[in-house]
Order: C-alpha cells, then structure tokens, then sequence
C-alpha cells in the first residue's frame, strides 16, 4: 500500500453537495464559535523544509559517499477525472452549474518532482536503513491541485524477516468545493490535513515464500468550514507473497475502521474490508542479443474495497460504497542509474444508497496514465 498513491485520498470521507438555492442560515451565537478556527492549521510552507533537507543530505553525500543512497524522480500523470465527479456532475458542469465554478477542466495533468535519500549501515548483524522521502506535485489547469508530502522511515532486517517503521507528513490535500451549507453559505475549499503512521513486518517462513502483516493509524484534521468531518482512521492487514521462477504474486486483506467523531448529528464513520492482489514478472532483457543491456518487467495489481457507513443519519445511513482499482504497469530499468515506468490505473466507485442525490454525485470513474524517469546516484 503506497503512500503517494494518489492527489485525492479514496479513503476519506467527503460532504454532500447542498444546492445555492438553500437560504443561508443565521449564525447560532450558542454554537461553539471554536469551528470558525481550525485547531490545525494547514501549513503550506513546507516546500523550504522540503528542499533544505535535500540539498543538505545531498551535499552530505560527498563525505558518505560509500553509504548514502540518493535518487530522484519526477513524473508527468494524465487524469480525466482529476476531481472525482459523477456523471450527474460533469454534466452540470458543461452547463456552466455555479456550484461547480471552481472546476477549471475535469481533465488535468500533474507534474511531480520526488528525492529518495537512505543512509544503510550494519552493526554485527543486523542492517538498519534510515531514509526520507520528499514529494511536490503540482496541478497545470487547477492550481489549487497541488502537494509537498514528507515521509521519514527507519527499517530493520534480518535474513529472514524486516521491519519497517513510518511517519507520513502531508500538509494540505485539496480534494474539492462544497457548498457550507451550516456555515458560510457559499463555496469553500474541502481540503485537509493528514498525518500517517506505519508498520510493516514482512516474514519469510520458506525460501519463496514472505508473509505480510501491516497496521497503520491515520488523522485527518479539516479546515475550518469543515471540522465536523475530523476523524481518526486504523488499518489492520494480513497478506503473503510467493516467488515463482518466472513471476512473483501476492495477496491481501485490510480491514479499515474510519472514526468521525467530530460530529453533531451526523455521523460519517465506516468499517471497510480491502482485498488486494498483484502479480509482477521477472525482469527481463529487452533484446535476447544483449543480456546485459536494458531489461524490463511487468505488474498488474488489482483491489476491491467495500465500505459500510455505520450511521442512522439520513444522509449516511445504509451507504455501501464499492471501490474497484485496476493497474497495470511496465518498469525499464536503462542502467544502474535510469529507470523510466509507465503506468495506468482504473478506479470506479460504485454508491449504494437509499438516498437519490447521494447515488447521482458520488459515483465515478477515473483513468489516470503516467510517465516517472528516476536517476539513482
């Protein structure tokens, strides 16, 4: 489960669209006026941090040159649906609806820059791998699509078993507008903030054969218009891997519980069940003739999430979403130094609801193509 996997988290839970129309409410002056400040505040200055950490890890390099290992990539992605809308909702966006002004293009492209810096050492037996990553993306027709994510890791392994330990950093994740329907009235940024932490423990019992076991916690901190919907997120996983001579495969399971406790009378907590599988081929020479020369390999991976809203409230109550994700990729490795992948992904949510509006604005599809070239030093 990557954690740079996507400009809009599948996994977090967003308001339904409420039309202009609706009068504005009057302000309740016994409503808690601590909703009109975020208690996390998005900070959107860590592109600095970002490149003053690379530039002195990189410069480190010189000195630890026999220890460090230093990569860069960056990486082009098409999307055609960059903002998850429904039918229902790019057709009123053709026809200029106000609640949809703050689409520019339903298609976009992303451009993204990313620096992998690990510093690897033993101490008798055992290897220890601290490393950071750090990722900017940024969105050409809808600039306010963009991110600086962080990730720090430490991994321990062993020859028959690792473990990694990760903290996950991603400031502000723009993911659309909504209509504040309790508040302001008008069109607001739906966008949070999130913080990760991760586990992996990856054990191999027999030659081939690696079992998986993954737990991740998660907070998710919303902007002001929308701090009901704060919430707490816990992953539990299960999954194991099998080398063939030719190919390699894997399977999972996770199962997921999203607490949305930040809320008066709605409620949109879910437990979902996450079922992964993928398969990834041996690498390859391109030409038979040049073994030593480029090789190459492939990798399919497909996931179906089911997701059950836990509420009574009308607007969630009986809410089943169903998330299929299809990927299909192909990595060139050019030399020591250059790798080039090319990548498709397929996602479509399907929406079970008694709720009509609720059916017509979140269910969508999304195709998304991209092209990473990495540089290894």
């Amino acid at each position: 489960m990557s954690d740079f996997t996507s400009k809009n988290d599948s996994k977090v839970v967003v308001p339904s669209e409420n039309t202009i129309s609706k009068p504005k409410p009057e302000k309740d002056k016994n409503k808690d006026s601590s909703r009109n400040k975020s208690k996390h505040p998005t900070n959107r200055k860590v592109i600095p941090i970002i490149m003053s950490i690379t530039l002195i890890l990189l410069l480190s390099k010189t000195a630890l040159n026999a220890q460090m290992d230093v990569s860069i990539s960056t990486g082009i992605t098409y999307s055609d649906n960059v903002f998850h809308l429904s039918d229902y909702d790019i057709n009123r966006w053709q026809q200029s609806h106000p609640n949809l002004d703050f689409v520019n293009t339903t298609d976009d492209l992303t451009l993204s820059f990313q620096a992998d810096i690990a510093y690897p050492f033993r101490y008798q037996w055992w290897k220890f791998i601290p490393s950071v990553t750090a990722k900017v993306s940024q969105n050409i027709s809808n600039p306010d699509k963009q991110r600086q994510d962080m990730l720090f890791r430490f991994r321990v392994e062993r020859y028959y078993w690792n473990f990694t330990a990760l903290y996950g950093y991603y400031p502000y994740i723009y993911v659309r507008n909504y209509i504040d329907s309790d508040g302001t009235g008008e069109s607001e940024k739906y966008s949070y903030e999130r913080n990760l932490y991760r586990g992996d423990l990856n054990v191999k019992p027999f030659k081939n054969t690696t079992i998986q076991f993954h737990g991740r916690y998660e907070e998710y901190f919303y902007n002001q218009y929308w701090t009901e919907y704060d919430a707490n997120a816990t992953t539990l996983g299960l999954g194991a891997r099998y080398s063939f001579p030719a190919f390699s495969m894997g399977a999972s399971y996770n199962w997921r519980v999203l607490d949305n406790y930040n809320h008066d009378a709605e409620d949109a907590s879910y437990e979902s069940d996450i079922y992964e599988g993928n398969i990834r081929l041996k690498r390859t020479p391109l030409s038979a003739s040049k073994p030593d020369g480029v090789t190459f390999y492939p990798e399919f991976a497909l996931s179906y999430e089911e997701r059950f809203y836990q509420s009574d409230d009308p607007r969630y109550g009986g809410r089943v979403d169903r998330i299929y994700n299809t990927d299909a990729a192909i990595n060139f490795i050019l030399n020591e130094q250059w790798n080039i992948k090319l990548d498709y992904t397929h996602t479509f949510r399907n929406i079970d609801s008694p709720v009509e509006q609720i059916r017509l604005t979140k269910e969508y599809s999304e195709n998304k193509f991209s092209l990473t070239a990495q540089y290894s030093f």
